[in-house]
């Protein structure tokens, strides 16, 4: 006995028995396995049944290309069938489909257009409804989840099969929900057979990640579904539904996919309920499918990737449940507005922003060494009183860096307010022998720490001695050995800028006030960005102190200097003066990796003020059309998309910016072309807007004062006012627009005109 063809063998897969996944053993669960369909899966019913019925209505006419959205089991379906019948197909489905999925697919002869992963299956059937409306003389659309066919296919053979295999028992059925055709199919025969038969499906949480299957909440829900002819709808989460498939391998020996351990979790839970029955679900397909995706694979770190200098590779920022700690070195108190410290700040800011984006708790911290040599020099030159002098200064340094669109959030610590925890830390270096006291002053003893210089590659024995510190005025056991507390001066004394400790009246240095200020302020140290001046020893330092104290950053990121363009290197403040907006200035400290030399020239500073000029009127623009009008073309979304992806692949890999200039330039200058010709829907500019906002809120980089207000924000007397001054320049009556403007002046509002319409500011 023989088939005719490959089509003849779909239907008829076998039960077999959950022996170790069933928690309740008063009730056996028994699972259909749908991989055993020739296609793979339970989608080559539904395929068949599809095209049969489009042969019966006389609808797949010569020349037609059948089309359809597809997460991959249905489409797959469809290309086997197509393959026999010798159609043409084409197939739309996610980018995130697997790529198991996709090469199957292909092997059949099928086309394929993928659609942004964000969009989900939505995306995509968005996608061939539109190809079906615009041309359906060339396409058929199956529309499976519209397609009675499909419920069809169940109804006459897996809800039928079940209820044979069982010889009637089966008690309860659990389905997961995709397009829905199965469990609506299964529902309708087997309450036919018997109305007390429980049948209930399995929907995933929202925001899930089980390619093929529904939550009815966040998708369109498909025509064929109706909730109320199921008796009940639970809800399984994607680590569980994982978790179940992993087992099923390894415990049950069989190899299925992501929905199956959905099923497997909804057909355990609604068991362990029962006090007796017999209960049969679904494994839609196998697991080979699946393999390119995490399911299968070790699980990868997720977080973006930075360039370790301690072990000279590209590492993953691992994201945990606990608080990331980010850390920096900032400005020393002799030059407060150096822009090399700012630069790491602001690459700092974005960095937080980001892991804050992706769900992770972060504390940023910048660390300030006011008990330093320098510090003192400054503020006693100046006659003023260093803790005077260093708020001062620590407040200066705030307000810059606020300027520069650093967020609140960000804290920047001074040394002086950690004491106490440095003579504790001291005390323990001591006790654990890392450390000792000589004429009242602790060193490190770097003998003690077998590490010491294979951060930065160095040969203790070769390095020069003196090279960070005066000899004469330290007496070490090692002369290589740093120190940690150094003994106070007369002129320290004299003035109370010391610390009254066991070991005499000190002074911490400045890796004592790093390491420190570091330990103290954040929760956990898990990076540290420092400057190409701190690479050794600061580096070496203040690993050997933060190791004595049990804590070892994932990450040590170096940034290289900032470089003068002439003859000197201006300020922070001189810059952001000359540019005359901060943002822009920004722009520029973000322009470039952070490995390489960030050169500061006027040309450079210009072109920035430029770049981000053009950005700010981008946004105004959007925000003035902004509204629910219209349709969202293809062409805009597919720049939205690019917009989006580029900005995640350029902070996932080493803070490449410089990589996604280039991507938001180009989508300012498709959307402001858009804009000055009025071929954009106020649909289009809210969603534009959106993109372009979920940008800044990650990078920083538009001025939210400059912006202007929404029309729908103002109040009545000003809509009024607005209208009639429109009314009044179609009338070309000047005079009464511009009484109009001083009075909406008068209101507190600025009016400036534009192609895309009058936009209203707050005045200043």
């Amino acid at each position: 006995m023989f088939a005719n063809d490959i089509l003849e063998l779909v239907g008829g897969t076998p039960l077999v028995e959950m022996r170790l996944l069933n928690p309740n053993k008063k009730v056996k669960i028994l699972a259909k396995l749908e991989a055993m369909n020739p296609g793979g899966s339970i989608k080559d019913r539904a395929a068949g049944a599809m095209i049969r019925k489009a042969e019966a209505a006389g609808e797949l006419t010569s020349g037609k290309i059948i089309i359809e959205a597809t997460s991959g089991n249905t489409g797959i379906g469809l290309a086997m069938a197509c393959a026999v019948k010798g159609y043409k197909l084409m197939l739309i489905m996610p980018e995130t489909a697997s790529e198991e999925r996709k090469m199957i697919m292909k092997a059949y002869g099928a086309d394929i257009m993928l659609t942004p992963g964000h969009l989900a299956t939505d995306g995509a059937i968005e996608q061939a409804y539109r190809f079906y409306r615009e041309e359906p003389e060339k396409y058929l659309l199956m529309d499976q989840y519209n397609n009675e066919a499909s419920v069809e296919a169940h109804y006459t053979g897996t809800g039928q099969e079940i209820w044979d295999q069982t010889e009637g028992k089966v008690t309860h059925v659990v389905a997961c929900l995709g397009t829905t055709g199965t469990v609506m199919g299964i529902t309708r025969r087997l309450k036919e057979l018997n109305k007390d038969i429980q049948v209930i499906a399995v929907e995933p949480e929202p925001g899930h990640k089980i390619q093929g299957l529904k939550n009815m909440q966040e998708s369109y829900p498909p025509g064929i579904y109706d909730k109320q002819k199921l008796d009940r709808v639970i809800r399984v989460k994607d680590n569980d539904a994982f978790d179940a498939c992993r087992r099923l391998a390894r415990e049950e020996g069989i190899f299925v996919g992501m929905s199956s351990g959905a099923a497997m979790v909804g057909a355990a839970d609604i068991a362990a309920e029962l006090d007796e029955g017999l209960l049969v679900t679904i494994f839609p397909d196998g697991g080979e499918r699946y393999l390119s995706t995490p399911l299968f694979r070790p699980q990868v770190l997720k977080g973006p990737k930075v360039f370790d200098h301690c072990t000279g590779e590209d590492k993953i920022l691992s994201l945990s449940e606990a608080e990331t700690g980010l850390f920096t070195l900032g400005p020393s108190f002799d030059n407060p507005y150096d822009p090399e410290p700012f630069r790491r700040i602001v690459m700092l800011d974005v960095l937080g922003r980001h892991l804050e984006r992706e769900g992770c708790k972060v504390s940023t911290l910048v660390g300030l060494a006011d008990l330093e040599d320098q510090t003192l020099a400054v503020s006693r030159e100046r006659g003023v009183e260093r803790n005077v002098f260093a708020r001062e200064t620590t407040s200066a340094i705030r307000k810059a860096a606020s300027l520069l669109g650093v967020r609140k959030t960000m804290r920047f610590s001074r040394a002086s307010e950690s004491i106490d925890r440095t003579v504790e830390l001291c005390r323990t270096l001591l006790a654990h022998g890392l450390a000792y006291e000589k004429l009242r002053s602790v060193y490190f003893d770097i003998s003690r720490d077998k590490g010491y210089g294979q951060m930065c590659n160095m040969d203790i024995d070769k390095v020069s001695l003196g090279k960070t510190v005066d000899m004469d005025e330290y007496v070490k056991e090692n002369p290589r050995d740093f120190t940690l507390l150094k003994r106070a001066t007369l002129q320290d004394l004299k003035l109370g800028d010391i610390i009254e400790t066991e070991w005499g009246n000190v002074r911490p240095s400045w890796f004592m006030q790093q390491a420190v200020t570091a330990l103290e302020g954040l929760p956990g140290v898990s990076l540290l960005l420092a400057g190409e001046i701190h690479r050794f020893p600061h580096l070496e330092n203040l690993r050997a102190i933060w190791a004595g104290a049990g804590v070892s950053p994932q990450a040590w990121m170096v940034a290289q200097p900032v470089l003068p363009g002439g003859a000197v290197l201006p300020c922070v403040d001189e810059l952001i003066e000359k540019a005359g907006q901060p943002m822009a200035v920004r722009m520029w400290m973000l322009s470039s990796s952070y490995k390489k030399p960030l050169v500061c020239s006027d040309q450079a500073i210009a072109m920035w003020v430029k770049n981000q000029q053009r950005l700010q009127d981008l946004a105004a623009g959007l925000s003035v059309l902004a509204g629910s009008s219209g349709q969202i073309s293809e062409d805009i979304d597919q720049e939205v998309f690019t917009l989006k992806s580029g900005l995640s692949q350029a902070l996932n890999d080493n803070l490449k910016l410089h990589r996604f200039w280039p991507i938001l330039f180009s989508f300012s200058k498709a959307i402001n072309s858009l804009l000055g010709s009025g071929k954009i829907s106020g649909k289009e500019a809210e969603f534009c807007l959106a993109q372009l906002l979920e940008v800044d809120d990650i990078l920083g980089i538009l001025d939210h004062d400059a912006m202007p207000l929404p029309f729908a924000s103002l109040p009545e007397e000003a809509k009024v006012l607005l209208e009639q001054r429109e009314l009044a320049r179609a009338k070309k009556d000047f005079s009464t627009a511009d009484a109009m403007r001083d009075h909406l002046l008068e209101l507190g509002f600025n009016v400036e005109d534009s192609c895309e319409g009058a936009r209203v500011f707050k005045a200043k």
